[in-house]
């Protein structure tokens, strides 16, 4: 009898330390994967900031472009008056542009989205004289107005 008691004493004691063993490893697993979560997240956060710090590099430098354009002569000339000799100007300083910031094309749009000079206005892809598919969808509101357009490619 004292043996039956004995076997049954080890035998929950058995069960007790594997129960106890297994919510251990239950815990331990849970946690890992908790921090694995949390070093992904901050990765993924950290990762986001510096993509967001190049777009928003990207974007100023080009705005810098952008205004230096809209502050010249030549660009309020052919937009107040296209064609002719300040079409012609107007060109020329898109070349200079183009090719002092190594871009494919600048060119420099109307209101209504009109490209009015460009860069490549010899080029079988010439954006001169076409209508931005940005206007050509309507996604501006209706009657709204905005400044011309300064692109660079």
């Amino acid at each position: 009898m004292a043996r039956v008691k004995l076997r049954v004493i080890l035998v929950v004691l058995s069960f007790l330390s594997f129960l106890s063993v297994s919510v251990a490893g239950y815990v331990y697993f849970r946690s890992l994967q908790d921090s694995a979560y949390k070093e992904s997240e901050k990765d993924s956060a950290l990762q986001a900031e510096r993509i967001r710090n190049r777009v928003s590099s990207f974007l100023a430098e080009n705005l810098k472009t952008a205004r230096a354009l809209a502050g010249l002569k030549e660009m309020g000339e052919v937009l107040s008056h296209p064609g002719g000799p300040s079409l012609a100007r107007a060109n020329a300083v898109l070349d200079h542009f183009r090719n002092a910031l190594a871009a494919d094309v600048c060119y420099v749009m109307d209101r209504d989205g009109m490209t009015v000079a460009s860069s490549n206005r010899d080029a079988p892809d010439s954006s001169s004289g076409t209508i931005s598919p940005s206007a050509r969808t309507g996604s501006r509101r209706s009657g709204e107005r905005r400044p011309p357009t300064w692109r660079r490619g």
